[in-house]
């Protein structure tokens, strides 16, 4: 019941932010900014309901952000892995290793 009073409080939110602000829906940082949010929002409530964590509490709210921000940590950690992993490949093979090396 509290994810839900949380989700609908942040969502009102985000939407006073736009219609407050002087933020113009024509532009694509604006678009970039609320996806962000939606993608922190969605992304926190996941980490939060993953590891079974209660957010009745101030106690329970700080360990799930404590948790958030070392999701996020480990997050960035694997996506530089993986962008390092990539760079390392050789992408101009000549040979098409479906065909068993034959042509």
């Amino acid at each position: 019941m509290v994810n839900w009073v949380i989700i609908a409080m942040i969502c009102l939110f985000v939407f006073l932010f736009f219609k407050v602000t002087s933020f113009r829906y024509e532009r694509w940082w604006t678009y970039f900014v609320a996806v962000l949010m939606i993608f922190l929002l969605f992304s926190f409530f996941s980490v939060v309901k993953n590891n079974n964590i209660k957010l009745n509490s101030v106690e329970g709210f700080m360990m799930g952000a404590k948790f958030y921000f070392l999701w996020l940590i480990n997050f960035g950690k694997d996506a530089t892995k993986i962008t390092g992993q990539v760079t390392s490949i050789n992408w101009n093979v000549t040979q098409n290793s479906s065909l068993g090396g034959k042509r």
